[in-house]
């Protein structure tokens, strides 16, 4: 986009005709710089009201040099910290705002909004049924293939690292806004080891141009895209979600669905929030149950839903001194996963090391190699020996 600031003395607009004829010259100097008059603005400035330091900047132009002063467009797992604008991090938004402002246009970007979330979902549920369902023989065989190909230091820390993988207790994220925290909270998970992660991405749960975009990120510059993989790979929310590459990600289209399943699963369901039944954290029997442990962390402002706390088997909080009214999500769920690592010892508590199956173990060895490969060099490599992989894997 081009901005220009034409600098006019106030003692010139006294002389009308001049005046107007000037206007009208760098307007048609601002339609041969730039015809697109969407993106195109004239500012006009008496003399006085410029300040004597540096001009200023439009909010445009501030958004353009913050993306041109990104230390990188990628995200890195071992290595990612927040930038300077969370919100509107390009590692997760890309090009920016992409849904147009056209209220009228609101119910039918709801609608394909609806359709994304479910073929996300979908596509989730189909990567994990196709790895779950991998010959075991197989997976070792593809391992120890590419195992030669991959630095041995490497080797040995994800050998290390998925030894003390736990699938006793997991978070499930209800409708996150920022990507930043998501993928913020992600790391931590990963850091204290904790394999299984779900996350509820509602739709009618983000409203607004701002949310809808935190929630799509990157785009093809545009928002009617077509449901592909590469889109579902590629998009706020979803970036955060497809980045997290070391985790075994879920995805449910409500928290109803999310918790029904979990209670299925055996899980005991606990919500973080404040009321007189709430518990605090340091207090909390991690064991009482004898279930495996489901946490639900709620939206940034709007905290968990009535859902998660109606069907929640317990409620804790964080205990706070300061005038603060919350900690940060990402700051909460630290907070929670290091209590969590304190009540763990010798094969109790919430955090328990070394409990993954042998299938699920032998197919995180396998994730992590391809994880650390050109997926080139992979595809060729197991092609050779007569090994090739699932499609919808989205890794070769």
């Amino acid at each position: 986009a081009s901005t220009l600031t034409l600098r006019i003395n106030p003692s010139l607009m006294i002389r009308e005709p001049l005046f107007i004829f000037l206007m009208v010259m760098v307007r048609c100097l601002s339609a041969l710089i730039n015809p697109n008059p969407a993106i195109s603005r004239l500012r006009f400035r008496t003399s006085s009201s410029l300040s004597a330091g540096a001009e200023r900047k439009s909010s445009r132009s501030r958004r353009k040099e913050r993306k041109e002063n990104q230390s990188t467009l990628d995200l890195e797992w071992e290595t990612f910290d927040f930038s300077e604008s969370p919100k509107w991090d390009s590692r997760f938004t890309g090009d920016g705002l992409h849904v147009a402002s056209n209220t009228d246009d609101w119910e039918e970007i709801a609608e394909i909004e609806a359709e994304h979330d479910v073929a996300l979902q979908k596509d989730f549920e189909r990567r994990h049924e196709v790895w779950n369902n991998l010959d075991d023989e197989l997976v070792v065989k593809a391992t120890q293939l590419l195992v030669p190909f991959i630095q041995e230091e490497r080797w040995n820390r994800i050998q290390s690292i998925m030894r003390e993988r736990t699938q006793q207790t997991k978070f499930l994220f209800e409708n996150i806004s920022n990507p930043s925290n998501c993928f913020a909270c992600l790391r931590t998970i990963d850091s204290f080891g904790m394999q299984n992660v779900d996350l509820v991405m509602q739709s009618g749960q983000y409203q607004g141009k701002a949310a809808l975009n935190q929630k799509r990120g990157k785009s093809r510059g545009h928002l009617f895209v077509s449901v592909s993989n590469h889109y579902l790979q590629n998009s706020g929310m979803r970036t955060a979600a497809g980045a997290a590459k070391w985790l075994t990600i879920r995805n449910h289209l409500s928290t109803e669905l999310a918790l029904t399943k979990m209670k299925q699963d055996g899980y005991h369901i606990m919500c973080t929030d404040v009321n007189p039944q709430s518990r605090d954290i340091r207090d909390i029997d991690w064991d009482a149950s004898g279930k495996k442990i489901c946490i639900v962390m709620g939206n940034e402002e709007r905290g968990v839903s009535d859902v998660a706390k109606k069907m929640s088997d317990e409620s804790f909080y964080i205990n706070m001194c300061g005038m603060a009214e919350s900690f940060n999500l990402s700051v909460a769920t630290a907070i929670t996963c290091a209590h969590m690592s304190a009540a763990s010892k010798d094969g109790n508590g919430p955090l328990r090391p070394g409990d993954l199956s042998k299938k699920e173990y032998n197919t995180l060895l396998l994730k992590g190699v391809l994880n650390s490969m050109k997926p080139k060099l992979a595809r060729a490599l197991l092609k050779k020996y007569g090994i090739e992989l699932p499609k919808e894997l989205n890794i070769l």
